[in-house]
C-alpha cells in the first residue's frame, strides 16, 4: 500500500502589525535621579543574554543527522564536525533545516513518472544526479560509483512510511544488506500542518540510522526520480542506471526479494 503525493501548501504569512500614530505624544522625559536606575537595569540584560550565550556555546558541536542548523557568529551554517564534502557555498536563507536546496544534474531531465502497472521504461536508463543536505547542513551527494545506491522517499505523515521503517531498519538488522549498497533516505512532502512534523526529530525517533538527504520545498529529488506514492524506493547500480523502482510497503522479506532481485 502506498500513499499518493500531496504538495504541502505554503503556510500563510502573518499579517504585519499596523503602525504607530505619527500624531501620538512623545512620553515625558523621566526624572534625572531616575537615569541610573536605567542604565543598571539595562546592564543586567546585557550580563544575562552574554551568560545565556555562553552557556548556549558549544550545543552545535552535537548536531546528529535529525537536527536542525545553528548559525556561528557569522551568520553561517554550523555542520557536523564528521562533515566528508563541505558544499560551495552556504545554502540559501529559505532553508530552514526541514528542507534544504536540491541540486539535480546528469541527464537533465527526470525519470518518467512510475507506474506500477506494466513494465517500468525507466529501467536502464541513467537517473539524474542527485546532491543537497541534510537536515543539519551537512552536504549530502548521491555518487552510485561507490557502490549501488537504494534511495528511499519517505514523508513523515505518510502511515505506510510508519510502518515501513521498521522493515527496513529489520532488514538492516538481520545483517542481508549488501556491503556495498548505500542506503540513502529522502525525507520529501513535508508539511507544518500534517503528523509527526518536523521531519528531523520524526526520522530519529524511528531510529533511522543511515545517510539523508532532505528534499527541496518544491520535492525536486522525489521529481527528479518520477516519485507517485509513498513510500517510493529506486535502486541504482555503479553507472548510475535505474535497476528497480517500487512504491508502497513490501516488508522486510519483499524488500529482501526485490533488492536481490535487481542486484543478481
Amino acid at each position: 500500500m502506498s500513499n499518493k503525493p500531496n504538495r504541502p501548501a505554503k503556510p500563510s504569512r502573518p499579517s504585519a502589525r499596523s503602525a504607530p500614530s505619527s500624531g501620538a505624544p512623545l512620553p515625558p522625559a523621566p526624572p534625572k535621579r531616575n537615569l541610573l536606575w536605567l542604565w543598571v537595569g539595562l546592564g543586567a540584560v546585557v550580563v544575562l543574554a552574554l551568560g545565556f550565550a555562553v552557556l548556549s556555546s558549544g550545543d552545535d558541536a552535537d548536531l546528529s543527522v535529525g537536527s536542525v542548523p545553528g548559525t556561528d557568529q557569522s551568520g553561517s551554517v554550523v555542520t557536523t564536525a564528521d562533515q566528508t564534502a563541505a558544499p560551495d557555498e552556504a545554502p540559501p536563507d529559505e532553508a530552514q533545516g526541514e528542507v534544504w536546496p536540491v541540486t539535480v544534474t546528469g541527464t537533465g531531465t527526470a525519470l518518467e513518472a512510475f507506474d506500477s502497472e506494466g513494465t517500468d521504461p525507466a529501467i536502464g536508463q541513467t537517473a539524474p544526479t542527485l546532491s543537497g543536505y541534510t537536515f543539519d547542513g551537512s552536504a549530502v551527494a548521491i555518487d552510485p560509483s561507490k557502490g549501488p545506491v537504494m534511495l528511499v522517499y519517505l514523508a513523515h505523515w505518510c502511515p505506510h512510511c510508519n510502518r515501513e521503517i521498521p522493515e527496513l531498519l529489520a532488514w538492516k538488522a538481520s545483517g542481508a544488506v549488501p556491503a556495498d549498497l548505500q542506503v540513502v533516505a529522502v525525507t520529501t512532502a513535508v508539511d507544518p500542518t500534517r503528523p509527526n512534523y518536523p521531519p528531523s526529530k520524526w526520522i530519529v525517533d524511528m531510529q533511522w540510522t543511515w545517510p539523508v538527504l532532505a528534499d527541496s520545498q518544491t520535492q525536486d529529488a522525489a521529481v527528479a526520480m518520477g516519485l507517485t506514492s509513498y513510500p517510493f524506493v529506486v535502486i541504482l547500480d555503479t553507472d548510475g542506471k535505474v535497476l528497480t523502482r517500487w512504491g508502497g510497503e513490501k516488508g522486510a522479506d519483499g524488500i529482501q526479494q526485490a533488492v536481490d532481485a535487481a542486484l543478481a
